[in-house]
């Protein structure tokens, strides 16, 4: 079917078709990532917090180099979902297996490939976003698509946190956590829009690397695209610091069992859920996905300030109501990283559909993929460090809090920097994708 006679899906269906597969990302990232690979390591394998951080490091790494073939394959051949189902079997796989390991090394290394596979699938996901969208509700389905993902990543934390009752029993979420990943992503890998098939040459891996300097220089051509490229760089080191760092730092510093992070990641989840869909959807409609942007970076700055004064013993006795720590970082921060989390998916992902024209979309969100998992290389190698270096203690963690709030200060500059650029139809098909994907 041509791109002529294609037309837009009701919001449901891309729900149904496209969102819900961020539910399995979110749920990979909050089970495997956040919580329970880092408690494996620890209570299982007993090896040191920052371990977990080095393995996280490299597989960013991997990623970050691969990124640039994968936009240009997903430019080259036009279509998304025969990758995406290459790297959703990879996820699957490898995440099953570290169900069945019991040594160091290859823990390491079937979360290392996991991690890269899961990774690789985002960057064909969120490369077909223009197919499924356009310039009138590419923000409702921003704000749609990450709410549904907290939304299913709180279901898998109800759901498998009752598999954990202690931490030496970190291992049993492994394999039902691909199956859960897998259950998500079969409809975007099979029944969601896509662009067209294109007809053409092999393609060429080197040239896809000597294409990195080309799309640099492209998006300098583009001077406020590239600003953001660099200002998201920025505060994604960050983000991406929060999201491995939070389990070690709640277990380490905060005295929380593995068993007790629902109580953690609960709230978080919930308001990060709520963000999406009530805050930030229609905030960005509202003010602009720069200035979304500018006040989520606020709500992260808050976030690390409130984590460096909240620490082992502190209280707030309010008359009859007594606020431990644990409650308080329970009630406060975890809260504001939900939010923070939110914020920065639903109007980065907008500010950068407002800059990249279409027929560049793979290879400027290539290349968007490829700043975030670069920052992540130097986000988690950052706080990794510090550990190694200082040590796993109150101040090795805290001096890790400000590194990241440097990151976000820095970004949130440049950011401030670009126009109140919004999303135009130049920025979409033509005419929305909406045939499966065997039409």
């Amino acid at each position: 079917m041509s791109t002529a006679e294609r037309k837009a899906l009701p919001w449901w269906q891309v729900l149904l078709r496209y969102s819900v597969f961020e539910s399995g990302d979110s749920a990979w990232s909050l089970i495997i990532v956040s919580t329970y690979f880092g408690t494996f390591l620890q209570a299982v394998l007993k090896q040191p917090g920052a371990h977990f951080g080095w393995a996280v490091t490299v597989g960013a790494l991997v990623i970050a180099l691969a990124s640039p073939v994968l936009g240009a394959a997903a430019d080259h051949s036009g279509r998304r979902q025969p990758y995406l189902r290459l790297f959703v079997l990879g996820v699957v796989l490898f995440t099953a297996a570290l169900s069945f390991t019991h040594t160091v090394e290859w823990a390491m290394f079937y979360f290392i490939a996991a991690y890269i596979f899961v990774n690789g699938a985002f960057t064909f996901f969120t490369a077909m976003l223009p197919a499924v969208s356009n310039e009138r509700n590419v923000s409702g389905i921003i704000a749609m698509t990450v709410g549904i993902g907290y939304a299913g990543g709180l279901v898998s934390m109800l759901t498998l946190g009752r598999l954990v009752p202690t931490d030496d029993l970190a291992g049993r979420v492994f394999l039902p956590m691909a199956l859960i990943y897998i259950v998500f992503a079969f409809p975007a890998m099979f029944l969601s829009p896509d662009f067209e098939t294109r007809a053409g040459r092999a393609l060429d891996i080197g040239a896809a690397y000597r294409r990195i300097g080309q799309t640099v220089h492209e998006a300098r051509k583009h001077r406020y695209l590239f600003r953001f490229l660099v200002g998201d760089f920025l505060y994604e080191n960050a983000v991406a610091s929060v999201i491995t760092l939070m389990g070690l730092y709640s277990r380490n510093v905060m005295g929380f069992k593995a068993s007790e992070l629902t109580a953690v990641f609960g709230p978080a989840i919930v308001i990060a859920m709520l963000s999406a869909w009530v805050v930030f959807g229609p905030l960005v409609k509202a003010i602009g996905p720069k200035k979304a942007v500018l006040v989520d970076l606020g709500v992260w700055l808050v976030l690390f300030l409130l984590a460096l004064v909240i620490g082992p013993g502190t209280r707030l006795d309010l008359g009859p109501v007594h606020l431990g720590t644990k409650a308080l970082f329970s009630i406060a921060v975890a809260p504001l990283a939900g939010m923070g989390l939110a914020g920065v998916w639903s109007s980065s992902r907008v500010l950068l559909t407002a800059l990249t024209p279409v027929e560049k979309s793979g290879e400027f969100w290539g290349l968007y993929n490829l700043s975030g998992r670069t920052a992540s290389v130097l986000g988690d190698a950052t706080w990794s460090a510090i550990l190694t270096v200082v040590g796993e203690t109150l101040f090795g963690y805290q001096a890790a809090i400000v590194a990241l709030a440097l990151f976000v200060a820095a970004g949130g500059a440049l950011i401030l920097t670009l126009p109140d650029a919004r999303p135009t139809a130049a920025n979409f098909l033509q005419a929305p994708a909406a045939a499966a994907a065997g039409d």
